[in-house]
């Protein structure tokens, strides 16, 4: 990236410009708050789409709505810039429901990809060294994802599950090689490729109940490589200023693919239960995910992927369940969740032979909402959710870009008992 100043358009970052662009990790504002470290979690009241084996866990119907608010500082060293965006909006509406005490079902809409920047370098004309030429690289757009996830009891403590993510969306990309010279006729290439398509990834998770209500938990989850359709659309012309002047090659329209890489995800759980309360009291989490990124292929072409990595460790605790001073304390406090993680990652990224790293620290809270004037045999658990991810990616080696970020992750959760048989004397 030598040579590059940038500014950004639909608050996302340069390094977008690779792959489908910015991956969403697809986990709630709880899992957020304990480093990502979710695959083996046993959750009777939360939906987990980073574990397809996870909803047999669910005890009650779950629904899910999450937002997101990020600020970034991105930092490159020469061209100097540094310059402060943000996102924000809506990150999954979402509803579990166990359908039989051996099978658990979950829908979500949420997005898969977000891409949008815009890269700025100059050069000078090989031919006339008085002629300046800017190459201008800008790209927007974004792939949603729908997710039907079904898990099944096939031995005591061994569930199976199964995601089938339907993502669909555009990305949207130009070129422009912009002369300082009037003589010379400014050039745009536009492309977009229309994708849409299904995948499935595939999951297991062991649950060894030991004394005293402990327990330790396993579990897997694989994605195989995929290939999903796309139409790409092409368009080059000349521009002067920014009105279009002469086609050079226009309207062609092919019908292409993309590739999506294959993953590999193990985890591992310990903690103790609260079956009372169909909640864990506590817990320590950690995963390993790998990403194939090197299987990633479009049929137009673009910047290559490499193989990248995740470790994540988090915990969390609740005082009333935890401490036995605390098991008669009914203080708001004392039943908030308390949780904290970290997570370091190789991202599928290498520019200029450097690898891109991204690592971080969260934090996050379960607050739990009274419930009131709840008739006899009725069930009902909602809860507010914080997060909070302060990490780094990129460095500035090599002048390449550091993007040091702060997420904030805010979901509500609602839980009810469904099809209760009221009885009356």
């Amino acid at each position: 990236m030598a040579g590059i100043s940038y500014a950004q358009t639909n608050s996302v970052s340069p390094y977008s410009r690779f792959g489908f662009g910015d991956l969403y990790h697809g986990l709630n504002a709880r899992y957020t708050g304990m480093g990502g470290a979710s695959l083996a979690s046993p959750d009777f009241l939360n939906i987990n789409f980073g574990s397809p084996a996870s909803y047999t866990n669910l005890k009650l119907t779950t629904f899910d709505v999450g937002f997101e608010a990020t600020r970034i500082n991105q930092m490159q060293e020469s061209p100097a810039v540094n310059i402060d965006n943000s996102r924000s909006g809506m990150r999954n509406l979402s509803v579990g429901v166990p359908i039989m005490d051996w099978w658990g079902s979950a829908v979500s809409i949420q997005p898969y990809s977000f891409k949008g920047y815009q890269i700025n370098s100059s050069r000078i004309l090989p031919s006339d060294s008085n002629v300046t030429i800017t190459d201008q690289f800008n790209g927007q757009g974004g792939l949603n994802s729908v997710i039907w996830g079904n898990s099944f009891e096939v031995a005591k403590g061994l569930s199976l599950g199964v995601n089938m993510h339907y993502v669909f969306g555009s990305l949207r990309e130009n070129n422009i090689v912009n002369f300082d010279d009037y003589t010379f006729l400014d050039t745009r290439s536009d492309r977009e490729s229309q994708i849409s398509g299904v995948f499935f990834n595939y999951g297991a998770q062991y649950q060894y109940l030991m004394p005293k209500d402990r327990f330790l938990s396993a579990a897997l989850r694989f994605q195989n490589a995929t290939s999903i359709n796309s139409t790409d659309l092409s368009f080059d012309y000349t521009i002067d200023g920014n009105t279009a002047r002469d086609t050079l090659v226009g309207g062609s329209s092919n019908e292409g693919s993309y590739t999506l890489p294959s993953e590999l995800g193990f985890g591992l759980s310990y903690g103790k239960m609260n079956l009372e309360n169909r909640q864990v009291s506590w817990a320590v989490n950690a995963d390993f995910e790998s990403y194939n990124g090197s299987e990633f292929k479009s049929s137009i072409g673009g910047n290559p992927l490499v193989n990248g990595y995740r470790l994540e460790l988090g915990g969390f605790m609740t005082p009333q369940m935890t401490f036995k001073s605390l098991e008669r304390g009914t203080g708001f406090f004392n039943n908030t969740e308390y949780r904290i993680g970290g997570f370091y990652e190789k991202t599928p990224l290498n520019i200029s032979g450097q690898d891109i790293y991204n690592y971080g620290i969260t934090f996050g809270l379960g607050l739990p909402i009274r419930q009131r004037n709840m008739a006899p045999g009725e069930q009902k658990v909602s809860t507010i959710n914080l997060g909070v991810v302060a990490g780094q990616r990129g460095s500035l080696a090599n002048n390449l870009i550091r993007e040091q970020y702060i997420s904030f992750y805010l979901s509500v959760t609602f839980n009810d008992k469904w099809f209760i048989d009221y009885k009356y004397r």
